[in-house]
């Protein structure tokens, strides 16, 4: 099966059932978004979407496939833009004992580029959200399992750092206690896990000013669900600082997904068959 968009991702959904909300659980770390009116005024409306578009999102994409070796595409240029993950889905077992499988972003000359790298035919995909700033970006840093912690930078009082790609070998990302994330202890960003076997993740910060709110979720075996994260109320992005669980499954549904729900105006998570996820939203 060859590259597909968001839109066949989107068709995907339709067919999963969302309602198993007894088959998992979900830990909120903070508050979700205020309750709002039920009804806006077309021209506020109208005003409020044009703001959303114009202060943080630079685009968002999907990009999967089952083919062997490394998919990429190009989505867009690096100049005052910065792109981060926001799902992945499948299998991430290597076919062979110390072969590699991957996902996410990375910058190549002057671009942002998404792809899937891997060995074993099985499905395999991931999701990508850009936002319209390079203010004090970072270089990427990569963090391994077996090796200390990667420091990303010092806290400040506007940055954000977030994952781009998640890797995996032998035994990486096979049973439920498996995870690699972004975070920060008051003074500095970090980017570490624990893993059953090689495998890691990179990420980077960028400065954005409001911080919205961070979440886990967590689904467990046999079901998953779908919950809120940040509402939107002008301008709010929701990525992932981190993932976790079992990504051995051929399948393009069963994973950890940020989607935005125009109808309800919030971002929301979405984890299946023992996947969590970590997100936090900015503004």
């Amino acid at each position: 099966m060859g590259p597909f968009t968001k839109q066949s991702v989107q068709q995907l959904f339709l067919a999963v059932p969302f309602a198993l909300l007894a088959a998992g659980c979900g830990g909120e770390l903070d508050a979700q978004g205020a309750p709002v009116e039920d009804t806006v005024p077309e021209a506020a409306a109208e005003a409020i979407a044009q703001t959303e578009q114009a202060v943080t999102l630079g685009g968002t994409y999907w990009w999967g496939t089952a083919s062997n070796g490394d998919t990429t595409t190009t989505i867009g240029t690096s100049t005052n833009r910065t792109c981060f993950m926001t799902s992945l889905f499948g299998n991430l077992k290597p076919t062979n004992a110390g072969s590699w499988s991957s996902a996410g972003t990375y910058m190549y000359a002057g671009n942002w580029i998404t792809f899937v790298n891997h060995s074993n035919s099985k499905a395999l995909a991931t999701g990508v959200q850009c936002l319209n700033t390079a203010t004090n970006r970072t270089p990427e840093m990569l963090w391994r399992q077996g090796s200390a912690a990667k420091l990303l930078g010092a806290v400040t009082a506007d940055r954000r750092c977030f994952l781009t790609r998640v890797e995996a070998s032998t035994n990486a990302f096979i049973n439920g206690d498996n995870e690699v994330k972004v975070w920060n202890d008051g003074l500095n960003w970090y980017l570490g896990g624990d893993l059953t076997g090689p495998g890691g993740g990179r990420a980077l910060c960028v400065d954005v000013p409001t911080g919205m709110g961070g979440w886990l979720w967590g689904s467990g075996e046999g079901g998953g669900f779908t919950e809120n994260l940040a509402y939107n109320a002008g301008g709010v992005a929701c990525l992932l600082s981190g993932v976790g669980g079992r990504f051995t499954t051929n399948s393009y549904t069963d994973g950890v997904s940020i989607d935005y729900n125009s109808g309800t105006r919030y971002w929301e998570m979405t984890v299946m068959n023992g996947k969590r996820g970590y997100a936090n939203c900015v503004k």
